[in-house]
C-alpha cells in the first residue's frame, strides 16, 4: 500500500508525505531504501501526532496496544485495514469521540494500482487516499464489506486451481519446465478480460469457450451442482469469520 501511494500522482501534486511506525523494522528499511522521503516515527504515538490520516495496519490482536495513549486530535481520520475488526472496535481503541473511522480492504496489487479498494463509509479523505492507488470502491456498510472480505479468501484457491492443472499436466507426461510456464501464461492471458468490468462474467466465460469444446466440457463437469454447493459452503465459512468483528 505504501509503495502504491508513493508511486502515485493523485491530483498532480505528487505523493503525500508518509510517516511509518518503527514496528516491522525489516519492511520499513526496505521501503526507506526505495523511497528515501519516508519518515520513520519514534513510536506509534509519534505517527499519530505527526499525521492527519492514520492507517491502522497491525494484527487484530495488536490493535489496543498499537493505539494505546496515541494523541488523537480533531480533524484526523483513521482508516483500518484489519480483517474481521469492526469500525466500532477501532473507535473504542482510538478512544476519542469525533474521529471519523473507515474500514478498507487493500489487496497486494495496490502496489501497482492494479485493483479497486473497498472502503466504508465513504469518508472523503479515505476515498481520496484509495483513489491514488487503484480507485476507491465505496461500499454501503460493514455487512457488505464482510462479503467482500470473505471473497478475498479465494485468492490462493484460484492459484491452487492453476497449480493443480500444472500437476495434472506433469502427471500426464509433460516436464515441469514445459507445463508450468505455458499454464501460468495461459492464466495470465485472461487478465484483460477480467479487468474489462463492463462485460458481464457469463459473457466473458462464453467468449473463451466454444459450444461442445474442451473448455465447456471441463467447466461444466467440474462446476456441477455438488461442487458449486461445496465451494459456496466453504465461502460461507469465511464469511461467518469475516462477520465476527
Amino acid at each position: 500500500m505504501v509503495e502504491g501511494l508513493l508511486d502515485s500522482t493523485g491530483d498532480g501534486s505528487g505523493p503525500p508525505p508518509v510517516v511509518l511506525s518503527p514496528r516491522g523494522a525489516a519492511n520499513v528499511d526496505r521501503l526507506r531504501e526505495k523511497f528515501p522521503q519516508i519518515t520513520v516515527a519514534a513510536s506509534n504515538a509519534d505517527v499519530v501526532e505527526k499525521s492527519d490520516l492514520i492507517v491502522v495496519a497491525v494484527r487484530p490482536d495488536q490493535l489496543d496496544d498499537a493505539l494505546a495513549d496515541a494523541p488523537f486530535r480533531d480533524g484526523q481520520t483513521v482508516v483500518s485495514v484489519l480483517a474481521g475488526v469492526s469500525i466500532d472496535a477501532v473507535r473504542r481503541a482510538v478512544g476519542r469521540d469525533g474521529i471519523p473511522v473507515a474500514r478498507a480492504i487493500p489487496l497486494p496489487p495496490v502496489a501497482e494500482h492494479g485493483v479497486n479498494v473497498p472502503v466504508t463509509p465513504g469518508i472523503p479523505t479515505a476515498v481520496e487516499l484509495f483513489n491514488r492507488i487503484g480507485g476507491a470502491l465505496v461500499v454501503p456498510d460493514e455487512s457488505q464489506m464482510a462479503v467482500l472480505s470473505a471473497a478475498t479468501g479465494a485468492c490462493t484457491g484460484l492459484l491452487q486451481y492453476i497449480s493443480s492443472l500444472v500437476d495434472w499436466s506433469v502427471d500426464h507426461g509433460l516436464s515441469q519446465d514445459v507445463a508450468e510456464p505455458f499454464i501460468r501464461g495461459m492464466a495470465a492471458s485472461l487478465a484483460p478480460s477480467l479487468t474489462d468490468t463492463e462485460t458481464p462474467m457469463d459473457q466473458v466465460i462464453r467468449s473463451h469457450e466454444t459450444p461442445g469444446g474442451l473448455n465447456e466440457q471441463l467447466r461444466t463437469t467440474f462446476f456441477d451442482a455438488a461442487t458449486t454447493a461445496q465451494f459456496h459452503e466453504a465461502l460461507d465459512g469465511t464469511w461467518r469469520r469475516a462477520s465476527e468483528g
